[in-house]
């Protein structure tokens, strides 16, 4: 059995290698039958060469590393693998291709399984920075893996 103990601290290191590993496995096969096949061809499609880094702002949280701003978590994919996670302040963040920021608890509500598109859709997950109409080319892409990083379990506080 799992305890709060056994979790990982969100926004932490291990959090964010779990984050990873969730958004570069994708779905499992369960949830996958819950939507049609087309969908996920689409989001194949669109994750296969996927170039870019993503930095997650929770601007609730302050940087690790003791400097000015909020916590990151930056994602690096390449070849449409999520290939890096780290915890990052917001200098190491900056060279990151899109930023997506979330208060605390709008990360919290990702967390409880509230619906990543959904979350994005009313900008409660708001692009911050990166070229807009490339973003959204592949929204469905990122929905998902953001779904997928909700599903990490973590402490919260």
């Amino acid at each position: 059995m799992t305890t709060t103990t056994d979790l990982p601290v969100f926004f932490g290191p291990e959090w964010a290698e779990a984050a990873r590993v969730a958004a570069d496995r994708g779905p499992s096969d369960e949830l996958r039958a819950t939507k049609l096949p087309t969908y996920w061809e689409w989001i194949d499609d669109a994750r296969a060469g996927y170039d870019a880094s993503w930095a997650l702002v929770d601007t609730d949280l302050p940087a690790p590393d003791g400097g000015t701003g909020p916590a990151h978590l930056l994602l690096e994919w390449d070849g449409g693998r999520c290939t890096r996670a780290a915890i990052a302040g917001q200098e190491e963040a900056a060279a990151a291709h899109y930023v997506l920021s979330a208060p605390h608890d709008v990360w919290t509500e990702l967390l409880s399984g509230a619906d990543a598109g959904r979350l994005v859709m009313y900008r409660k997950i708001a692009l911050q920075r990166g070229d807009v109409l490339q973003f959204f080319r592949g929204i469905y892409f990122v929905v998902e893996s953001l779904a997928a990083i909700g599903r990490v379990p973590a402490v919260t506080s």
